[in-house]
């Protein structure tokens, strides 16, 4: 009897996944930042995939915003949001995919839910106890406060699309640690 042997292919980060398209979506959102996106290349854009945290914020340091999900039933249409942050939003596909992603994370490991989206207590609460119903209701609303990080700061994408850029992963893991203070501050100031 023959043994089928099976290449074992490496599973996909989902993390990366999501990062890479928020951040095409921020790039393409921000004419300042479109050319520099064009400019990079693939692997570029995989070291700036690859960050340890998510690229997007839905609010899970401010559990407030997540008070009021929304139940079964009709929804009355939010006030368009800001011309920026129309330009800037995640579509509603991405928006799901965030949103239950951040759903699992916070049921299956709600430590690496604090650390990879920068959720408290009382938001990994909220999160890991909403339905995949309240989830698909919050993404087709698409609130104005689930967007790219820092989107409304194109002069740090810069920086971040430069380091990606650079063969020497020094400035790109120094951008990310910044971020994972600036989350953690952010827990800090939620919490306190």
């Amino acid at each position: 009897m023959m043994q089928a042997h099976q290449a074992t292919l490496p599973l996909p980060d989902p993390l990366a996944e999501l990062n890479g398209e928020v951040v095409e979506c921020l790039a393409t959102g921000h004419p300042s930042l479109q050319w520099q996106w064009h400019a990079l290349g693939e692997p570029a854009r995989a070291r700036l995939a690859r960050c340890p945290f998510l690229l997007a914020d839905a609010g899970f340091a401010e559990p407030r915003l997540w008070a009021a999900l929304p139940g079964a039933g009709v929804h009355e249409a939010h006030p368009p949001a800001s011309t920026e942050g129309q330009r800037c939003a995640l579509p509603t596909p991405l928006l799901r995919r965030v949103l239950v992603y951040a759903w699992h994370l916070a049921r299956v490991r709600p430590l690496a839910a604090r650390i990879t989206l920068g959720m408290c207590d009382r938001g990994l609460a909220v999160v890991a106890g909403c339905r995949l119903a309240d989830l698909e209701a919050l993404a087709e609303q698409r609130p104005p406060w689930i967007r790219a990080r820092w989107a409304e700061r194109p002069e740090l994408w810069r920086a971040w699309f430069a380091a990606a850029a650079e063969e020497s992963p020094r400035t790109l893991e120094r951008l990310q640690l910044w971020g994972l203070q600036m989350i953690a501050a952010g827990l800090v100031r939620h919490e306190a």
